[in-house]
This record gives C-alpha cells, sequence and structure tokens, in this order.
C-alpha cells in the first residue's frame, strides 16, 4: 500500500468516544470506516487512510486521495474527523 502523505495529531484523552464519533461522521457523509483504539482504516469520497493509535498522537496515513483536492483540505477534513 503506498501512503501519498501521512501526519500526526494529539491522541484525544477519550480516545474510545472520539473514534465512536469519528465512525459515525464517516458513515453518515458516505464512507467508510472499520477500526478500534489501536488502527484502522477509513474511506469516503475518493480519499482513503489508515491509522494508528499510539501512546500520545494518532498517526493518519493518506494512501489515496482524487488530484484535485489539496492535500491541505484533505488534511484539514481528516483532521476534523478525529478531533474529540
Amino acid at each position: 500500500m503506498k501512503v501519498l502523505f501521512s501526519f500526526e495529531i494529539s491522541k484525544p484523552q477519550d480516545i474510545k468516544n472520539t473514534l465512536i464519533s469519528t465512525r459515525k461522521n464517516i458513515i453518515d457523509s458516505g464512507g467508510i470506516f472499520f477500526g478500534n483504539e489501536e488502527a484502522g482504516r477509513f474511506s469516503g469520497r475518493g480519499v482513503e487512510g489508515i491509522y494508528h493509535v499510539g501512546d500520545s498522537s494518532i498517526k493518519i496515513s493518506i494512501t489515496k486521495k482524487p488530484a484535485i483536492f489539496p492535500t491541505s483540505a484533505v488534511k484539514s477534513a481528516i483532521e476534523d474527523y478525529f478531533r474529540e
């Protein structure tokens, strides 16, 4: 699996509830989300990625995105999904 770009965000204090909310929001937007408090994958609107939860951060790697979507816009949208 080719990684286009990766970034990290601070791990929320309540990672379980954050991921429940993330899953709901991605699915409600027509996307797919599989994962748990350790790792998972997601897709939607032509964007695909994986995540790994560490001790203090979540590493998110984007593996596919439409060429018309700037990297900064994809990063910002994904960050919003993974916030508390």
